[in-house]
């Protein structure tokens, strides 16, 4: 039995390999990007370029979304040839970005309005996950119908908790994410105080890697940060959008955030020390100048 038309939009660091495991698994894919480039292995390998998304959307059961920002979002889906104007009737938006909760519940709303079903499934994992399919992932919307999305799970994923609306969902890979910015500010002030007195950043991450201390995360993060090894994987300026929709989301619910704070005081001054565009570990360069060390 032939599997579904599907179409991807976003084919960055993340969206890449998903439409990739979704080629791998035998649907047939039709994409769209920004920029053309980025889909050519893809088109390669024979998916179909889509010159809008409205185009990608019009002939596919399910459209993914994985995009940078709620604006990106926005304007995929509402904007003039947007996936809003493609999508038939019963058509599946599953859109797999982080943003904020009330963006994901308004696009349920709008989705639901026009007779199609919307899920906000953010993942958490990167883009190794992604590419063996071992991202957790978290659906939220229509309980009554998420087995129209189900067989996507295991393509993507090694497990998905599911919740009851899109605004639940967006919570959740906020709040996950909201880790990753503690674990930031956390490494950087402990391998700069240790780097300062002369312990040095390698030997406090041995001490960590045999205690109850220890994460992959925290070596990983932590050995690139001694190293000076920045290359990419998750963007200085893309934590910092994260840590900007945890502080407005609690703020809505009344909850502290004062370790998000100081994260976005950080990677605040990252990207305006031109850091943005380097792996969000590049941070620690702007702890190490505050302290009076410069190791470029």
């Amino acid at each position: 039995m032939a599997k579904r038309t599907v179409g991807f939009i976003g084919l960055g660091l993340m969206g890449t390999p998903m439409a990739e495991r979704l080629l791998d698994a035998g649907y047939t894919l039709r994409v769209h990007n920004r920029s053309k480039e980025k889909a050519r292995r893809l088109i390669e390998r024979g998916a179909v370029w889509c010159a809008t998304p409205a185009e990608a959307a019009r002939a596919a059961s399910a459209v993914f979304t994985m995009l940078t920002d709620d604006r990106a979002v926005r304007e995929i889906t509402l904007g003039g040839n947007g996936i809003g104007s493609g999508l038939p009737g019963g058509g599946i938006h599953i859109d797999c970005s982080t943003v904020s909760p009330g963006l994901a519940e308004s696009l349920e709303l709008f989705h639901a309005q026009e007779k199609r079903l919307f899920y906000h499934m953010p993942v958490l994992g990167g883009g190794a996950q992604a590419a063996d399919g071992t991202l957790l992932l978290f659906p939220g919307g229509n309980p009554d119908r998420i087995g129209e999305i189900e067989e996507f799970f295991p393509v993507l994923g090694k497990r998905a908790w599911q919740f009851p609306n899109a605004r639940q969902a967006a919570c959740t890979k906020i709040a996950c994410n909201s880790f990753i910015s503690g674990l930031l500010v956390t490494l950087a002030q402990g391998l700069v105080f240790a780097s300062k007195s002369g312990i040095g950043g390698g030997r406090l991450l041995e001490i960590l890697e045999l205690s109850a201390l220890n994460s992959t995360s925290l070596q990983r993060k932590g050995k690139a940060m001694v190293d000076r090894q920045f290359a990419p994987s998750f963007f200085v300026e893309n934590l910092l959008k994260d840590s900007r929709l945890m502080i407005d989301a609690a703020s809505e619910l009344g909850v502290p955030c004062p370790v998000s704070e100081t994260a976005r005081t950080l990677l605040e001054e990252a990207v305006r020390q031109g850091f943005g565009k380097d792996d969000y570990s590049a941070a620690v360069k702007v702890w190490e100048r505050m302290a009076g060390i410069d190791l470029q």
